[in-house]
């Protein structure tokens, strides 16, 4: 019999240590723990993660970390009056982003003590989440259908990789993509270079990595429904001194335009927060070069894959070798909203004509 536990209490070093084995199964390491810690400790008025812990016999044996979103209007409808209605009924949903690790600094698969029985927890806690929720809705794989019964699913953006395991040199990755070498050399003659950073950044970068930030949620077709929790954990992970994060930079004639914030775990390489300057009038294929300088990084370090997180614009698209279909399951513990928000999503941005292209 299973016992749950829904707290704002991050995981202490001893709970981590449970799930060891666990992170070893999936080709990861301890390090994304301090990842998650800079999250907990970025909490903004509307958005808050929390922690679902899953114990047996009081032995903790799984947990998932949970964002709890209560104003979300602009991220379902352009049009203010219909956001500001949907912030003004202020209905919270608790999301959990079941894919990958360390995606925005949230996204989790879950973890749990024994590897063989991931699948058995993780129904538990979708079904206390069921059981206990107005609305939860869980961004997983859709071959993951068999866990969520009686949910609502809905079509998501798929998961983007670039699968660096057959590739000995850059020139593996090169070949698909025949322009990348002229995009190369117009980003070099404009002043374009990339910086790879470790650790913290400093002051002014940490500025420019805002300002970057801001215009790129300004202007994107995307906003999240966690935007302000976002932007506090990417500041706050810029700030902390963590291991293996790095932070692939670009600048133009020395002025910081856009990077990639990614952590190297286990065999991975997995992207945590980025931007680039959208005020500006071009950046020379920066966006298209952040590819080739990650999947270098990659290569270089033995690792197998680049986690990008969903496919959200053309460019990831066509940079990416590897995609995974995923979809939206929305449960509640009231029959009526969970049909009510199956229905009313259809009509918004998250399943709109300019993000669902992308699933193509």
């Amino acid at each position: 019999m299973y016992t749950f536990d829904l707290t704002t209490k991050y995981l202490s070093i001893e709970e981590q240590a449970v799930f060891n084995n666990y992170l070893i199964h999936h080709g990861l390491d301890n390090s994304i723990w301090e990842v998650f810690s800079c999250l907990f400790n970025a909490r903004t008025p509307n958005t808050t993660p929390f922690l679902l812990r899953v114990y047996r016999d009081a032995d903790l044996c799984g947990a998932a970390i949970i964002i709890k979103c209560a104003h979300y209007g602009r991220a379902l409808f352009n049009n203010k009056i219909l956001s500001g209605i949907i912030n003004f009924v202020h209905i919270p949903f608790y999301l959990w982003i079941k894919f990958g690790c360390c995606m925005d600094m949230m996204s989790n698969m879950g973890f749990v003590k024994d590897p063989e029985k991931e699948d058995e927890v993780f129904k538990a806690m979708i079904s206390y989440l069921k059981k206990n929720s107005i609305l939860a809705i869980i961004n997983d794989y859709t071959t993951k259908r068999g866990l969520y019964e009686d949910a609502s699913v809905l079509p998501a953006l798929p998961h983007a990789l670039v699968n660096t395991s057959s590739m000995s040199a850059i020139h593996d990755y090169m070949k698909d993509h025949k322009n990348l070498k002229r995009k190369l050399r117009v980003f070099k003659n404009k002043g374009g270079e990339f910086i790879i950073a470790k650790h913290n950044l400093k002051e002014h970068e940490v500025s420019s990595m805002k300002r970057c930030f801001l215009s790129t949620a300004e202007k994107s077709v995307f906003y999240l429904p966690y935007q302000d929790l976002y932007l506090s954990a990417a500041l706050k992970t810029g700030k902390s001194n963590l291991n293996n994060v790095y932070y692939f930079i670009a600048t133009l004639n020395d002025e910081f335009i856009g990077y990639q914030a990614a952590i190297m775990t286990g065999h991975h390489l997995n992207a945590l927060h980025g931007a680039f300057d959208r005020n500006l009038k071009s950046t020379y294929h920066a966006y298209d070069i952040l590819f080739v300088k990650m999947t270098e990084f990659a290569i270089d370090h033995n690792l197998k894959t680049i986690d990008f997180g969903a496919v959200l614009n053309e460019t990831k698209q066509k940079m990416i070798n590897e995609t995974v279909d995923m979809s939206y399951f929305l449960v509640s513990k009231y029959p009526l909203v969970q049909w009510f928000f199956n229905l009313l999503l259809k009509f918004t941005k998250v399943q709109g004509k300019q993000q669902m292209k992308y699933r193509k």
